[in-house]
C-alpha cells in the first residue's frame, strides 16, 4: 500500500510539473543579455552516415550566414563511393573516412582532431537539419553575453502527414517544457542532440570521454544526453536561444516511431542513475541549476507518465477510491498543460489537429519499448526523405515565428 502511495504520488507530482513549471517561466521577468564585445569562430560539424544527398541543403544554408566567422566540417562516413562535393567553398571542408567509422561521436572526434585550430566553439547538426541565415548571429550573442553552452530552437521541419505532424506536436511541446521553460525560470535547457553550441575544450573534454565508452562497449547511444548531465553537474548554465531556429525533419511513417522511440527510452533509462546523483549533488550544495534540471530530466516519457497514471487510477477504485479522483484531476490538467504550452510556443493549426491521433503514437511509442535491448547494440539510425533548400522553407514558416524577428536583426 505504502509503495503504491508512493507512485501515486510521484506521478501526480510530474502530471502537474509542466503546467506549473511553464506558468511560472511566463510570469516571472524575462532575462535581458549583457552582452559583450565578444565574436565567436565556430566549427560547424555535420555528420552523416550512409546518405549522399541528405546534407547538402544544410551546407548551403550554412554558407549563408550573416555571419562571418566560422568553417563547415561535413564527415560523410559509411559510404562507398567518393562523394562529389556539390558546394565549391573556402568555407567547407569534406571528410569522407577510411575505413568506416560507423559513429556519430567517433565522426565528431575526427574533425575535433583534424579541424584549424583557431575555433572556439563547435556546433552540432544533423544532415537532415536546416537553419536560416540568422543562426550563428543569435547563438553568438548567448556566448558574449557568457552562456559556455546554447542550445537553438529546434522545430519541425516538416509538418505535413499524420506521423509527420505527431512527431512535430511533440517537437513543440518538448521545445517549450524543456528547453525554454527551465531556462526562463534560471536552470539549464536541455540539449536536443543537434543546434548545439559549446565551447571547444568543454566539448573535446566530453568527446575524449565518449570515445573512450564508444572503445569499451563499441557504441555511443545518447551522447546528448549525458553532455547535458556533465555540463550542469560541472556547475555550467545550458543557455537557451529561441531565436536560433533550426529546424529538423520529422518521422513520415509508423515504422519509424518505434525506431526512434526505442533509442530514446534506452537513453531515458540509461540516464536515471546519473540524473538521481546530479538531484543529490544540486541538493547538498543547494544549487538550483542542478536541483531543477535532474527533476526535470528525470521525468518518465510522456506514454508511460500517462499510462502508469491510468493503471494506477483504475486500480485505485479497488485500493483506495480518493486516488482515483486524485489522479483523474492530475490527469485533466496535464491535458489542459500540454494545450497551454502548445499554445505559448506558438504551434501552427495543422500541428495542433493532429492531436486526435496520438493513439497512432502512442501504439509506435509501444512498439519502441519492446525494442529497447537492440538499442544497446545497435544505433538504430532514422532514414531521412525530406530534402529541401532554406529558401522556399523559410519563406512558407518565418510567420510563424515573427515574434522572434528582433533578435534576427
Amino acid at each position: 500500500m505504502i509503495l503504491f502511495e508512493i507512485i501515486v504520488w510521484v506521478c501526480c507530482f510530474y502530471l502537474l510539473f509542466p503546467l506549473f513549471s511553464g506558468l511560472l517561466a511566463v510570469l516571472s521577468r524575462k532575462e535581458k543579455l549583457r552582452e559583450n564585445s565578444f565574436s565567436a569562430n565556430f566549427a560547424c560539424i555535420i555528420t552523416v552516415y550512409k546518405e549522399n544527398d541528405i546534407a547538402w541543403p544544410l551546407v548551403r544554408a550554412l554558407l549563408k550566414q550573416d555571419y562571418p566567422h566560422y568553417q563547415v566540417y561535413l564527415v560523410a562516413d559509411g559510404i562507398e563511393e567518393p562523394l562529389e562535393k556539390q558546394v565549391q567553398d573556402e568555407k567547407l571542408t569534406l571528410f569522407q573516412p577510411r575505413p568506416f567509422l560507423n559513429s556519430k561521436v567517433a565522426s565528431i572526434a575526427l574533425v575535433l582532431e583534424k579541424m584549424k585550430k583557431k575555433h572556439t566553439h563547435v556546433v552540432i547538426f544533423d544532415p537532415d537539419n536546416l537553419v536560416p541565415a540568422h543562426f550563428l548571429g543569435v547563438i553568438n550573442r548567448y556566448h558574449a553575453a557568457g552562456f559556455q553552452a546554447v542550445q537553438g530552437k529546434r522545430i519541425a521541419k516538416n509538418t505535413n502527414g499524420t506521423y509527420a505532424a505527431l512527431d512535430a506536436l511533440g517537437e513543440y511541446y518538448y521545445d517549450f517544457a524543456v528547453r525554454n521553460v527551465p531556462y526562463l525560470l534560471g536552470s539549464s535547457s536541455t540539449i536536443a542532440g543537434s543546434g548545439m553550441s559549446l565551447e571547444k575544450e568543454i566539448y573535446q573534454q566530453n568527446i575524449y570521454h565518449e570515445m573512450q565508452v564508444l572503445e569499451e562497449k563499441g557504441l555511443v547511444v545518447a551522447e546528448d544526453k549525458s553532455l547535458q548531465v556533465e555540463l550542469v553537474g560541472s556547475g555550467i548554465r545550458i543557455g537557451y536561444a529561441a531565436a536560433a531556429i533550426i529546424f529538423d525533419e520529422k518521422i513520415t511513417a509508423a515504422p519509424q516511431i518505434g525506431r526512434q522511440r526505442s533509442r530514446w527510452l534506452n537513453s531515458y533509462f540509461g540516464q536515471i542513475p546519473t540524473s538521481f546523483r546530479l538531484l543529490l549533488k544540486g541538493l547538498v550544495s543547494w544549487d538550483w541549476n542542478q536541483i531543477y534540471f535532474a527533476v526535470m530530466v528525470s521525468m518518465p516519457p510522456m506514454v508511460i507518465l500517462v499510462g502508469v497514471s491510468l493503471l494506477l487510477a483504475l486500480a485505485a477504485l479497488w485500493v483506495k477510491v480518493s486516488y482515483f479522483f486524485l489522479l483523474a484531476g492530475c490527469l485533466i490538467l496535464f491535458g489542459l498543460g500540454f494545450l497551454t504550452l502548445l499554445t505559448l510556443n506558438h504551434t501552427p493549426l495543422e500541428v495542433i489537429k493532429a492531436i486526435p491521433k496520438i493513439p497512432l503514437f502512442v501504439w509506435g511509442q509501444l512498439s519502441g519499448m519492446l525494442k529497447i535491448r537492440k538499442a544497446n547494440k545497435d544505433f538504430m539510425a532514422t532514414s531521412h526523405q525530406e530534402i529541401t533548400e532554406i529558401e522556399p522553407l523559410w519563406e512558407k514558416r518565418r510567420n510563424e515565428f515573427s515574434h522572434l524577428e528582433a533578435w534576427w536583426k
